[in-house]
C-alpha cells in the first residue's frame, strides 16, 4: 500500500461539483453527485501520479492544506487520500 494525499478544492457549480487539485490540475473532476466526485478524484489522483511516475517526469509535492485553504477562501478545501497501488 502506497498512500498519498493532496489538498482538493470543492466546488458546487450548476452542473453538481468540481474538485480541483492545485497540484495536479489534470486529476480534476466534474461529476453530479459529491460522494462519486470523491470517488473519480481519488482514482484519477492515482492514475496522473502513477503516469508522471511511469514516464519518470517529477510528480509535484502537496501543497499545505492551509495554503490552500487561504488561497481558495470561498470553497471547501479537503486532504484527499488515494493508494497507488490500487489502481
Amino acid at each position: 500500500m502506497e498512500l498519498t494525499t493532496y489538498p482538493a478544492v470543492i466546488k458546487k457549480t450548476s452542473q453538481g461539483y468540481t474538485i480541483h487539485f492545485p497540484d495536479l490540475p489534470d486529476a480534476d473532476v466534474v461529476d453530479e453527485d459529491l460522494d462519486r466526485a470523491r470517488l473519480r478524484a481519488t482514482i484519477g489522483l492515482s492514475i496522473i501520479i502513477s503516469d508522471l511516475q511511469s514516464h519518470r517526469e517529477p510528480v509535484p509535492a502537496p501543497s499545505d492544506q492551509r495554503e490552500i485553504s487561504e488561497q481558495y477562501r470561498d470553497f471547501h478545501v479537503e486532504l484527499i487520500t488515494t493508494d497507488l497501488d490500487k489502481y
